[in-house]
């Protein structure tokens, strides 16, 4: 064992005083903050949409002639869109889960915030989303798309009517007669909730505090024919959830009618 005298301890305190006293602690910088996001300033998309037949201003309670001369009018039109975005490929901007356009007094506008910017079209679905469609419409304001005060709702098939259309027709092209025999179609349910996608040959500029009108034409003529699939209203008069071909084919028929210039 080795032995210290009194004087070697001394110095050894020493020395350590003299260690403790030269060390220094390295003082940790500051994180560096993570800077705060530039907001993109809003402007307004306002889609326009624009019931016509034949190109002319649709008018209610009006005779028509359909594709097969046919003599028909309307007396209710109302849709739904749902899952409405903006795009640009390969990305997409939601503006709103659903909207709802009541066309019987003519065109119909809804207003969307969306960030400013050039984008390709936008896009949405005919219909209301399943997660949406499955709520309870007693949960919803008035003043909210998927109110029961729309009369939109199916009670019994606990969903909504993604497009009604309803009027009268008479098959005899030559009769003069009021028309009697009515029609009613509303198609609903997942198989009938089909894609859009518009694209105006200019784009949609979406400019900071200022509104954006993007205006969609509805061809309701159309609504009963399509190079893949005519109806017949002879025999192809209603559609309420039990007829899923007819409301399948309808609501290809509606998608197709829709364009934007």
């Amino acid at each position: 064992m080795v032995r210290m005298n009194s004087r070697e301890l001394l110095w050894m305190g020493v020395m350590l005083l003299g260690l403790g006293a030269c060390r220094k602690d390295v003082a940790m910088p500051d994180p560096i903050p993570m800077p705060e996001p530039i907001p993109v300033p809003n402007g307004t998309l306002r889609l326009k949409l624009v019931p016509e037949w034949e190109g002319q201003p649709l008018a209610l309670y009006t005779e028509y002639r359909n594709y097969v001369d046919q003599r028909v009018n309307v007396e209710l039109l109302k849709m739904y869109w749902g899952e409405v975005r903006l795009f640009n490929e390969p990305y997409e901007w939601a503006l709103r889960d659903v909207v709802y356009f009541n066309l019987g007094n003519g065109p119909v506008s809804v207003d969307l915030v969306a960030d400013s910017g050039m984008y390709s079209g936008f896009r949405a679905r005919l219909g209301v989303p399943a997660s949406l469609n499955a709520a309870n419409p007693a949960s919803y304001a008035a003043s909210h798309p998927l109110s029961v005060n729309n009369g939109t709702y199916w009670t019994w098939a606990t969903g909504y009517r993604f497009l009604m259309i309803e009027g009268r027709y008479d098959l005899d092209p030559q009769s003069t007669a009021p028309l009697i025999a009515s029609y009613a179609l509303h198609p609903g349910m997942e198989p009938c909730y089909l894609p859009m996608e518009f694209v105006p040959s200019e784009g949609i500029r979406i400019i900071a505090g200022t509104t954006t009108e993007v205006i969609v034409k509805v061809a309701v003529d159309r609504f009963f024919h399509s190079p893949t699939g005519n109806i017949d209203l002879a025999t192809e008069n209603a559609a309420h959830g039990n007829n899923l071909p007819l409301a399948i084919k309808l609501s290809e028929n509606a998608v197709q009618s829709m364009s934007v210039e």
